[in-house]
């Protein structure tokens, strides 16, 4: 008998007055948009795993690293939205970041007893990456990292893996270079939980094209467009990684 999860997607912050495109590979509009930061909480039976732990509460911390506003209400505090889901840290034994920017692992030390997956290929560019992305890595003067912090509780993966009944692994490189994203079976069809192969629906829809929009951030463009191809292909429904209806809808997989 397959596995079957639930999945519960929480917001831990909000990115503001984001320029579109750093969204929208291309667009040449004015507009600013705004992007979740979202949590994923997946539960089968007595077991809780979670892919992306979102950003840190302390907003003067992200303001050296982004040029965006950025905000954390008191109930998108880890600890907060956990309660609410009556979910207890140290219950979760297993953490899948989908790649090591900050606003996916920030929050990684709030789960003290859980091993963390990440890809190889990942683990080795947010060590020493080029000067543009470094930011987004947590790199800046003297600080530490955010993923540096739980590095000795880090399990390296080489592409694809089966990590739970239920759950498996799709390397989607492209916006960094082992991102990866999340299958994950329910009761009504299987997801995918993206990281940020997709964004936001808008993405994905594309206005109605053949194949998704990439973001207009990447480290292999290329790579980039093979992986939502691959997703595309693969039949399975897409949980974006920064959309505000994701985390409006909340519950997944019942």
């Amino acid at each position: 008998m397959t596995t079957k999860w639930v999945i519960d997607a929480v917001k831990l912050g909000e990115l503001r007055d984001v320029p579109a495109k750093e969204v929208y590979l291309g667009d040449r509009s004015p507009r600013l948009v705004s992007m979740p930061l979202v949590m994923f909480v997946l539960r089968s039976g007595d077991r809780t795993v979670v892919v992306d732990t979102g950003g840190p509460a302390d907003e003067q911390e992200i303001r050296r690293m982004i040029p965006f506003g950025y905000a954390v209400k008191e109930e998108e505090r880890v600890e907060n939205a956990l309660a609410r889901l009556g979910v207890r840290a140290e219950d979760v034994d297993l953490v899948v970041n989908t790649h090591l920017h900050w606003d996916h692992c920030s929050n990684n030390d709030a789960f003290p007893d859980a091993e963390i997956l990440v890809q190889r290929a990942e683990l080795g560019y947010a060590t020493g990456p080029c000067p543009e992305p470094a930011r987004a890595y947590g790199l800046h003067g003297g600080s530490v990292p955010a993923f540096a912090r739980c590095a000795e509780r880090f399990r390296a993966l080489d592409g694809a893996a089966e990590i739970a009944p239920g759950l498996g692994i799709l390397p989607l490189p492209g916006h960094s270079p082992g991102s990866q994203g999340v299958r994950v079976d329910t009761g009504v069809g299987t997801f995918v939980i993206t990281g940020d192969c997709v964004d936001t629906f808008e993405n994905w829809d594309n206005g109605g094209a053949a194949l998704p929009l990439p973001s207009g951030r990447y480290t292999d463009l290329d790579a980039f467009r093979a992986s939502l191809v691959h997703l595309k292909n693969s039949g399975y429904t897409p949980l974006p990684s920064h959309d505000h209806s994701v985390v409006k809808r909340a519950t997944f997989g019942c």
